[in-house]
């Protein structure tokens, strides 16, 4: 795999990740489950995530050469690549619901999280919401993280061990 089809199928595979979360905010928006379930909107995120994470490793390993293999810090290292873009388009869609799609369900929500700050405090919260560089920091930070441990668990069961018999210099 070269550094080129590495970060492409990052980028396109993140990019979709990306859109399918933006369907898991979507989703959640209209069951209502940050408010009634947080645990499944969680749930779905999750599923999301592992399923991205697994077929892309297997996806990779497959097309990678016999005698090339892939490795786990490579499938590892695909997985980061892959969240910093799927963090970009899921802070994108989050600034989107939060602002323009359904800003009355969030702030309702954000409201409550907030409870007894100081007006200063609040205001101040409330202004980073508008912030779309806030919303894509915040993403692309949140995936990392939850992306970069699952990828921790389950890159090792997608990794390829290079064929020592397989075509090389001799």
């Amino acid at each position: 795999m070269t550094k080129k089809q590495f970060w492409q199928g990052a980028s396109n595979w993140g990019f979709l990740g990306g859109v399918a979360l933006f369907g898991v905010n979507l989703i959640s928006w209209g069951l209502k489950l940050e408010t009634t379930a947080g645990w499944a909107y969680e749930l779905l995120i999750f599923i999301v995530l592992c399923w991205l994470i697994v077929s892309t490793g297997r996806r990779n390993a497959r097309l990678s050469s016999a005698a090339e293999g892939y490795p786990y810090a490579r499938a590892f290292g695909f997985v980061l690549a892959m969240m910093l873009f799927a963090g970009v388009v899921f802070g994108v869609s989050r600034f989107l619901m939060y602002n323009f799609i359904a800003p009355e369900y969030y702030t309702s929500i954000f409201e409550t999280s907030l409870g007894d700050m100081p007006d200063q405090i609040r205001s101040m919260a409330f202004g980073m919401l508008r912030n779309p560089f806030f919303w894509i920091f915040q993403g692309v930070i949140e995936l990392i993280f939850r992306g970069g441990f699952l990828g921790l668990i389950l890159c090792t069961f997608v990794t390829k061990k290079p064929d020592i018999f397989a075509g090389g210099d001799a």
